[in-house]
């Protein structure tokens, strides 16, 4: 009876202990680098497609000024599909090219209707576990005073 009592006991507690364990899912952030008082987040969200029932997988950006100073963050996503970047030799300016003013302390982050590449990118279909985004990479990042 005893032993039965400690397995019950266990088990009871071993459910509690994963109920309360925090669970990680696409809505969180990950820090993706940190540069002069700007970070930098990403995540992987799922987006209804317009005039369709279709969604597709994009990762969301989130710029956060942890400064006392109204910062502008400039640069180019580099996107690499099936290993080829499509945004490496494009002739400036181009979509892939940006520019985000923040104000002191400010965060700034993107969402399904942001057509902005610094703040939505096109990760892969919903109905594949492949993505079709190879990597991406912010280049050319350049931090200053406005």
């Amino acid at each position: 009876m005893r032993k039965t009592i400690k397995i019950l006991f266990v088990f009871l507690l071993a459910i509690s202990a994963y109920s309360f364990t925090p669970s990680s899912t696409s809505s969180d952030w990950k820090l993706y680098k940190e540069i002069q008082g700007v970070k930098i987040f990403t995540k992987i969200s799922t987006c209804k497609l317009e005039y369709t029932k279709k969604s597709n997988k994009y990762i969301i950006f989130k710029y956060e000024n942890t400064t006392k100073k109204n910062l502008r963050i400039s640069g180019r996503v580099d996107a690499y599909y099936n290993g080829v970047c499509r945004s490496c030799n494009l002739d400036s300016p181009n979509e892939y090219e940006f520019s985000i003013d923040l104000k002191k302390g400010e965060t700034q982050k993107g969402n399904c209707s942001d057509e902005l590449k610094a703040f939505k990118l096109y990760y892969g279909h919903t109905d594949t576990d492949t993505p079709d985004l190879s990597k991406f990479e912010l280049s050319n990042l350049n931090v200053t005073e406005f």
